[in-house]
């Protein structure tokens, strides 16, 4: 008995450790249940859930079983869809996992195929399955980028975790725009200086317990290695607000821009921006004609004060160009120093759309990657 009590309480541990979104609580594999209250037949409940990558849950034991009635007390739902559906007498889980556990009411299964559960007791009946009933999801629990928890459904930007390589990492997802964007860096004016940040501030991210659209950011250049490492092709989303160039004739201009195949290396590296691809015939965006922008910077080692990568240590130093990919400077530095020093040069943070002779000095920043869409 005493072993037995060990091992659920080392359940318990295990479950309370893994981590849901609000709304949401974890079940003994590794997935999270969500109620949804909008009433659906079986098969539609079951082609809602799998559009947010996930199924109509399964059940393998009481403390799943237990979860997902208290879903249904926190709701306005007595009966609920369950995965489960029965022919012959054989039944399965929509997710294919074991039928292993069972709470059958009296007299159950009968003749009816899909399973709905009474949130009363916890007890399972099989009905008719163009019922319209609510149902509870479960999606794997592992969200790898924003991208994982967009087609999860989840479409407010906001902060999430994420999992990569068995480390957790809370990260600021960006939804707009075709949604499931990862917020790398996030500038919205000068109160926090960047370019003067040493090599582990960068390596690791600063201010990442208050990431939010109007703060400002670097989530780590290891996340950005594995983020941009993972798929197969990566699509790095650069947008820009404002020119603070004296004399600027658009002050209040947003731009952006699209480059495909982003790929970060390793520290070993030193963070080399090993790939980045734009086409010229093709641009999507406003903020580059393809022949001076982020594209130099390919083959570059990243540089921070105290790490200079760069064979013109100047570019660091006097320039203030620190934290940046640097190669004898670079055509770009959204991580330069926020004053202007010289509105004329690449000097600081800039950027140049169009040319040398269309150098901005962006009030507000944001870099952003994601998995590209197949």
């Amino acid at each position: 008995m005493r072993q037995l009590l060990f091992v659920l309480g080392e359940l318990f541990t295990l479950i309370r450790a893994l981590s849901c979104p609000e709304g949401n609580d974890p079940n003994t594999h590794d997935h999270c249940i969500h109620m949804e209250t909008t009433p659906m037949t079986w098969s539609n409940a079951e082609a809602f859930c799998q559009a947010r990558g996930g199924h109509l849950t399964s059940v393998h034991n009481q403390y799943d079983n237990n979860a997902v009635r208290a879903l249904g007390d926190s709701s306005s739902c007595m009966y609920f869809w369950t995965g489960g559906s029965c022919n012959g007498g054989k039944c399965t889980w929509t997710d294919e996992s074991p039928f292993d556990f069972n709470s059958w009411d009296k007299g159950q299964p009968d003749s009816n195929a899909c399973i709905s559960a009474y949130s009363g007791t916890g007890e399972w009946h099989t009905i008719d399955c163009n019922t319209e009933e609510c149902f509870v999801c479960e999606t794997p629990q592992a969200m790898t980028d924003c991208a994982d928890w967009y087609k999860a459904g989840y479409q407010d930007s906001g902060t999430y975790r994420i999992l990569l390589n068995d480390v957790s990492y809370n990260v600021y997802c960006e939804m707009s725009n075709g949604g499931g964007w990862t917020v790398f860096q996030s500038r919205v004016d000068g109160n926090e200086s960047f370019w003067n940040r040493n090599w582990e501030d960068y390596k690791n991210g600063f201010n990442t317990d208050h990431m939010d659209s109007n703060s400002n950011f670097w989530l780590g250049l290891e996340v950005l290695h594995q983020l941009s490492m993972k798929d197969p092709d990566v699509t790095l989303r650069i947008e820009m607000k404002g020119d603070r160039t004296p004399g600027s004739s658009t002050p209040n201009e947003y731009w952006y821009i699209e480059y495909t195949k982003f790929q970060i290396g390793s520290e070993s590296t030193n963070y080399l921006l090993s790939n980045l691809y734009l086409d010229w015939k093709n641009i999507k965006g406003n903020a580059s004609t393809g022949w001076y922008d982020f594209s130099y910077s390919v083959g570059a080692q990243f540089s921070t004060v105290d790490r200079i990568n760069d064979p013109q240590p100047n570019c660091v130093t006097k320039y203030r160009l620190g934290g940046w990919w640097l190669r004898n400077c670079a055509l770009s530095s959204l991580n330069g120093d926020y004053e202007i020093t010289d509105p004329n040069n690449g000097y600081g943070m800039f950027w140049i759309v169009n040319g040398l002779d269309d150098i901005i000095h962006p009030r507000e920043s944001v870099m952003m990657l994601r998995p590209t869409p197949k």
